[in-house]
């Protein structure tokens, strides 16, 4: 009988360990440029979302800045089949930043994007991000470049230079 009792109760040690919430680990994207900056993709399991951190400048084929910093963002459809990338980031004050919707365009990756639904392809000095749809069989894409002297930029209105 008290055999019978240990064993319950490691028994039930057990499914109570197993049934407590781990902390999922971060899901994440990452492409390195030639010079070592990066572009880093995770998603918030707090709520924020997906998050985009960028340790450089880019530019976006389009010629839209994207600073250097800390970004929530996400893929938001304008019409059709035209869509855009919105990005926002905190300030030190009670504002954010926004920068003006970045086009999007519908592609076909090269890589597979896996179980995460965003991933990178580095060639030369670009860095492609391809973002799938789950609700669709939509794949969408945006090249990020290092700012250049020599590129024409479309500086965000609403940012602090």
């Amino acid at each position: 009988m008290r055999a019978r009792a240990i064993l319950a109760f490691a028994l039930f040690l057990t499914v109570r360990a197993a049934a407590q919430e781990v902390p999922k680990p971060p899901r994440q994207a990452q492409c390195r440029f030639s010079d070592g900056s990066t572009i880093t993709v995770t998603y918030s399991y707090e709520g924020s979302g997906y998050l985009l951190f960028t340790d450089g400048s880019l530019v976006t084929v389009k010629g839209v800045q994207v600073p250097a910093g800390n970004y929530t963002m996400f893929p938001a459809k304008e019409s059709d089949n035209d869509w855009t990338l919105k990005m926002s980031k905190p300030t030190m004050g009670k504002g954010t930043w926004v920068l003006p919707p970045l086009p999007m365009s519908v592609a076909t990756p090269a890589l597979g994007v896996g179980d995460f639904p965003i991933s990178f392809e580095q060639t030369g000095g670009s860095c492609t991000m391809y973002w799938s749809q789950k609700k669709s069989d939509t794949v969408l894409s945006l090249e990020f470049t290092k700012e250049n002297a020599d590129q024409r930029l479309r500086r965000p209105k609403n940012l602090i230079p």
